[in-house]
């Protein structure tokens, strides 16, 4: 459909999804969808099938050929070349994301979801990246959203969004096997299996393995943490089944077994091991009331860091059970709803000091109103309300200030995302956004972690406050059809109010005093970007990207200089590039990534939090790939990361090495 102008797709839509006789609500067909579009499509944001441009969020698609080619063995290593993504190695196989900045070790900033499923662990508010179940042959595309989404994807959503969306076994048939080998000792193996049901559905199996060794690391760092072999291993149960032409039941389950060195919240050197389960089902129908879906799962994480505390190992048992209902559904043909209620249980156990909880439950509604007010014009309003109910139970040691009953408490945060979409002609989008989200306290902040001796202690607070953050943007895209690409653009400006730090204020006992969370003050972000990409001659494809932010923070005199552990100011890059260089040819293709970043300091561990500046000169690192498809089931591909210099400062913490991989794959 080249010649149908992109405005006009959209009125195809209902015709597609009204052709998908099997499982129509939300068993979306994506690739019936990007052939009718001719580009990738999302449903994430208001439920139904929108192109990027039309999306009232910033939001960028990586697809599956962009996965391939990037050369990456894991996701972190995909999202290094993502548009607006900041990207930090701190060891081998620890990598911490964010989104426009205010990256650091255990990046709490960013909601990661698979197929809708929280995988963002709540005990520290962070990514465990390692120990995701997916396999990338697996992955059909990412969404990242940039700026708050709390209100158009849930909880905590503050400053950005990562959908994983996984290839639908009810339409995608998926089999393959790779084994890959490189330095630091790697060794790695992923395969991936679709079995289909017959007209009842189809089944998709998937695990992977990999072993590898770290990093060198310094003579200082204890001994016992040194010489571990970092380890991965999970596996993956997809399942789509059609229980009759307008309803499907999706049932999703999950395990992982992670250890490797990872630097902690406070920048400490640590041996970390995740123990992750997980299992979800979906009921989507589409009905006479619009389509509705009933989601339900449950995540279990078990995470022990063998340093701890005060040489103290620490172990926490993170439990999140989540329900959630929800229906989008249209009135006439210019406004869409979508109404959604959601019920969380979570909980984690205390650590180094066991023998108690702490626990929330919240009550979420959040409802969505998409109004195309003209055929070139549409706005999005979206609220949401969480309530939450805060709890502790079990043991308190003696001396300790606060009773269980201290955490008898209830929050009330409120988020709100409006973008008014505009388009100008066939080629040029303005968007212009506005919105508001919340980071609530993690389990560790309110009590978790608690450590006690006869002169002082550590522990969480249970008068901890929620960080909020407002976006202001505004986004111009431009379609360039005579280079087969597009030029995007955005302005952004950024508050976040009551940043927190883990180890900022005090409070005192009979005991001694207690070091605790605090919030510390505020900070605030103002940039622009650039991405322009393209294609040449049908052999090459090309792209660039290009930031500029600033980050400012009014925090409390204690914690200016970073004691607490929080610095965007100083560890977020003034200029981030990133350009990327793609060929192709018959059996043969290669891609060059080449990512700049300007001059930062990091902080670095003083032996209780961190307090101490290192500086990172600005530093340029070049990935690549080269792969030969052999025949049509066969494929043979050479990657290389850090290929400038045998080992380069990037951040506070020791140098990333050059590393190689080779991989061959088999697909079916």
């Amino acid at each position: 459909m080249p010649s149908t102008p992109k405005r006009y797709r959209l009125l195809l839509v209902p015709i597609v999804l009204c052709a998908q006789h099997a499982a129509r609500a939300q068993s979306i067909d994506y690739g019936a969808l990007e052939r009718l579009f001719q580009e990738p499509v999302t449903t994430s944001v208001t439920g139904s099938p929108q192109r990027v441009a039309d999306v009232p969020a910033n939001m960028q698609i990586i697809t599956a050929e962009d996965i391939r080619r990037s050369g990456a063995y894991d996701l972190a290593g995909v999202l290094q070349n993502a548009a607006g993504v900041d990207f930090q190695q701190w060891t081998d196989d620890q990598a911490e994301i964010s989104v426009r900045g205010y990256d650091q070790p255990y990046s709490q900033r960013v909601l990661v979801l698979i197929n809708g499923r929280q995988v963002y662990a709540d005990d520290y508010s962070f990514t465990p990246w390692s120990s995701l179940p997916v396999e990338l042959d697996a992955i059909r595309q990412i969404e990242i959203v940039k700026g708050p989404a709390s209100a158009l994807f849930g909880f905590n959503a503050v400053a950005g969004v990562i959908n994983i969306v996984t290839y639908n076994p009810l339409y995608d048939q998926v089999n393959s096997a790779s084994v890959s080998a490189g330095s630091q000792q790697l060794a790695q193996a992923s395969a991936i299996a679709t079995l289909p049901l017959g007209s009842a559905g189809a089944v998709r199996i998937s695990g992977g393995a990999r072993s590898n060794e770290d990093f060198p690391v310094p003579a200082p760092v204890n001994p016992d943490l040194v010489g571990h072999i970092n380890q991965r291993r999970d596996a993956n149960l997809d399942a789509a089944l059609r229980l009759n032409d307008s309803t499907s039941l999706r049932v999703e389950a999950s395990t992982t077994h992670v250890e490797q060195n990872e630097v902690n919240p406070v920048y400490q050197f640590d041996f970390e091991r995740f123990d992750t389960d997980s299992v979800k089902a979906q009921l989507s129908s589409d009905s006479d009331y619009g389509l509705l879906q009933v989601t339900a799962y449950s995540n279990r994480m078990d995470q022990s860091a063998g340093a701890g505390l005060a040489g103290q190992p620490l172990m926490f048992s993170d439990r999140i059970d989540v329900a959630q209902a929800e229906d989008v559904y249209k009135l006439g043909t210019s406004n869409t709803f979508r109404v959604a209620l959601e019920y969380r249980h979570e909980s984690d156990t205390t650590s180094p000091i066991t023998g108690a909880e702490i626990f929330y439950d919240v009550i979420s509604a959040s409802g969505m109103w998409n109004w195309q007010l003209s055929p070139v014009l549409t706005l999005t309003n979206a609220v949401r309300l969480d309530d939450l109910a805060l709890g502790r139970e079990g043991y308190t040691p003696p001396g300790y200030p606060l009773t269980n009953q201290d955490w008898d408490r209830r929050l009330h945060v409120p988020s709100f995302n409006s973008g008014l979409v505009w388009r100008l002609d066939d080629n040029d989008t303005l968007r212009l956004l506005a919105a508001r989200g919340t980071l609530l306290p993690n389990l560790v902040e309110l009590g978790a972690l608690l450590y006690q001796t006869p002169e002082f202690g550590v522990t969480g607070t249970p008068i901890q406050a929620p960080t909020g953050v407002e976006n202001y943007e505004l986004d111009w895209d431009r379609a360039l059809p005579q280079l087969q690409g597009q030029l995007r653009t955005a302005v952004f400006y950024q508050v976040s109010d009551g940043m927190t730090v883990l180890a900022g204020g005090v409070l005192p006992g009979p005991a001694g005093f207690y070091v605790t969370p605090e919030n510390i003050g505020d900070s605030s972000a103002s940039g622009a970007s650039v991405t322009l990409d393209g294609r040449l001659a049908d052999h090459w494809r090309w792209s660039t990207y290009l930031r500029y932010e600033r980050v400012r923070q009014t925090f409390s005199a204690a914690n200016a200089a970073g004691v607490g552990a929080v610095d965007p100011q100083d560890e977020t890059p003034v200029r981030l590039g990133k350009f990327n260089l793609g060929w192709n040819q018959g059996p043969w293709e290669s891609d060059a990534f080449l990512l700049y970043q300007s001059r930062t300091s990091g902080l670095s561990y003083n032996g209780l939090v961190a307090g101490t500046l290192i500086t990172v000169p600005a530093y340029a690192s070049v990935n690549a790939r080269i792969a030969h498809r052999i025949n049509t089931h066969l494929g043979l591909a050479l990657s290389g990361q850090n290929l400038l210099h045998q080992q380069q400062m990037q951040t506070s913490a020791e140098p990333v090495q050059r590393r190689w991989l080779a991989t061959i794959t088999a697909t079916l």
